[in-house]
């Protein structure tokens, strides 16, 4: 939005609500034009001068507009309707010619075969004469096969091509013999091109009267919902100009069309507004109370917001609490606000590497809280009783938060929220990965290509359908060294792209091939920033959890 510089003593705004300042009352009569209007204590009595209410608009003919519309837009329906007209002539006239050879193709295929017969250079003239029977007949022509003319009818035609059809046909005596000669038949198009004139004649007639009644019809239209409303507003603006508080009637027989009611609408809240002069202040006062009070409150949401990421941050655990697992590991958590409702959970325990990824329902701050629930109950999951496979965790979960999110009674304030969970243990002694997930499912990046594999469909939590799957396991050797990628439907569900399309498992699965010779933290950099790509400027969807690990050399 462009600005100009205020000119050298110009009184300067004192702003708007976006932040700019209070805005005083002077300034909302200045936006809407009223920059000569003085303002008194007296209700408006005085509160402008004659002329000024009206400026420029005085002395205009408010015709003009319908003049000026006939003028722009007169040429080019014309142009357009002529246009259409011209081409549906011209293919009609090139149907009738196609049509009028084709015919003269069938007189003179006809003709030839009737020929076809022995002595056929003697005995010619009836079918000639047949020929000359047609209104557009002007000229036949009979060859033997050395080309010799044995017979004609007619005056050999002369003049423009596009005047006449002609065609040629063989004279064919047999299957096995060759052609005895040829015919050449020549119509007349003079009739089609007359045709094809009167035609253009009747189309130009026809336009013109288009025209004519798309002039008036213009002009009856704006006359009433442009014009007459316009008139009924510059009449009350005459009537305000002498302190006579009037307003606009936008209902009656002559409504105005959308943008003059809006304007008249505005005008009418103008009058009511001058006429409470002191009501107004106080709206204005208000409102310049209630706009610092908003400021003041958002202010503290965000940075109450901004603590709060800080606390989700450190209930995060860091990269290096799995490096004595012997796995390297790289994280990619992005709230889709300030706070979000994915989570993960990275540690060692007893020669044991445990990953958890979660997508709890919703972001945000309702998100957030979720994960809160889910971060205490897997630290009583895993340290106080002790559960270490990744099914048993998973239904130890599914318990917990079933149980805090009162899902578990017909309670009237039971949620049904939840959250879907991928949990990886590594047991390096075994060199086995064991997973499970319920809604979330792990990337497996090898040598020999990507891996998704599924957890259950369900995730854990919500209400009951009693169609939930039973959580299972699965072992993965880790002998190959893969790389293990357990992340959220935030960062697959990416739209963007030339044809605005999710970027879906497998583009991210492409991604992760095209970098699998880096090392693991470059890995996720290159797929954020194609991510980035992807998007374009689309906006993210949601919040985005990725966890990436593989077991070390040593």
């Amino acid at each position: 939005m462009s600005s100009e510089p205020l000119a050298e003593g110009a009184p300067r705004r004192g702003g708007s609500l976006r932040g700019a300042g209070p805005m005083r009352r002077g300034d909302a009569l200045a936006d809407l034009g009223f920059t000569e209007v003085p303002t008194t204590q007296d209700g408006g009595a005085d509160t402008m001068r004659p002329g000024a209410l009206r400026g420029a608009a005085r002395g205009r003919n408010l015709d003009g507009l319908a003049h000026t519309l006939f003028l722009r837009l007169s040429p080019v329906i014309a142009a357009v309707v002529l246009a259409t007209q011209v081409v549906i002539a011209w293919v009609n006239y090139g149907d009738q010619i196609r049509m009028e050879g084709a015919r003269a193709q069938m007189m003179a295929d006809m003709t030839a075969r009737v020929l076809a017969r022995p002595g056929w250079t003697g005995d010619h003239a009836s079918q000639l004469q047949a020929l000359a029977l047609d209104p557009a007949f002007r000229f036949a022509l009979l060859r033997d096969a050395a080309g010799g003319a044995v017979g004609r009818l007619g005056e050999e035609p002369r003049g423009r091509n596009f005047e006449r059809i002609q065609v040629s046909a063989e004279i064919d005596p047999g299957p096995a013999a060759q052609p005895a000669g040829s015919l050449t038949l020549v119509l007349s198009a003079e009739g089609l091109r007359a045709n094809a004139e009167k035609q253009f004649v009747m189309v130009l007639g026809a336009s013109l009267a288009l025209i004519l009644a798309f002039a008036l019809a213009l002009r009856i239209a704006v006359g009433r919902h442009v014009l007459a409303p316009l008139r009924r507003l510059l009449a009350a603006m005459g009537e305000v100009e002498h302190k006579r508080w009037v307003t606009v009637d936008l209902a009656g027989r002559r409504r105005p069309s959308r943008e003059i009611a809006d304007i008249s609408a505005a005008f009418n809240r103008m009058v009511e507004g001058l006429k409470s002069g002191d009501e107004a202040r106080h709206l204005l006062a208000e409102l310049e109370r209630t706009h610092a009070r908003l400021a003041e409150a958002n202010g503290l949401v965000m940075e109450s917001l901004g603590y709060a990421r800080r606390i989700q941050q450190a209930v995060l655990p860091g990269p290096a609490a799995l490096r004595g697992a012997g796995l390297e590991v790289a994280v990619l958590w992005e709230p889709l606000h300030v706070v979000g409702g994915d989570y993960y959970w990275i540690e060692e325990i007893d020669g044991h590497g445990i990953v958890v990824v979660a997508d709890c329902t919703g972001h945000g701050v309702p998100g957030a809280f979720l994960t809160l629930i889910v971060a205490t109950a897997l630290d009583r999951i895993l340290h106080d009783q002790g559960l270490r496979r990744p099914d048993e965790i998973l239904a130890a979960l599914d318990g917990v938060v079933r149980a805090r999110l009162r899902q578990e009674t017909s309670a009237p304030d039971g949620s049904d929220d939840g959250l879907d969970c991928g949990i990886c243990v590594v047991d390096r002694a075994t060199g086995v990965l064991h997973f499970a997930g319920a809604g979330l499912a792990l990337t497996v990046l090898a040598d020999n290509g990507t891996t998704r594999i599924k957890g259950r469909r369900h995730g854990l939590g919500y209400r009951r359908t009693g169609r939930e799957e039973p959580i299972a396991a699965v072992e993965i050797p880790l002998r190959d060294r893969p790389t293990f990628f357990l992340m959220t439907d935030g960062v697959s569900d990416q739209m963007g792209g030339a044809s605005r399309r999710l970027l879906g498992h497998r583009g991210v699965a492409e991604i992760l091939g095209r970098h699998q010779d880096m090392p693991l933290a470059g890995q996720v950099a290159a797929l954020e920033a194609a991510l980035a790509v992807h998007r374009g400027a689309e906006p993210r969807r949601d919040d985005m959890a990725l966890v990436a690990f593989r077991p070390t050399t040593g």
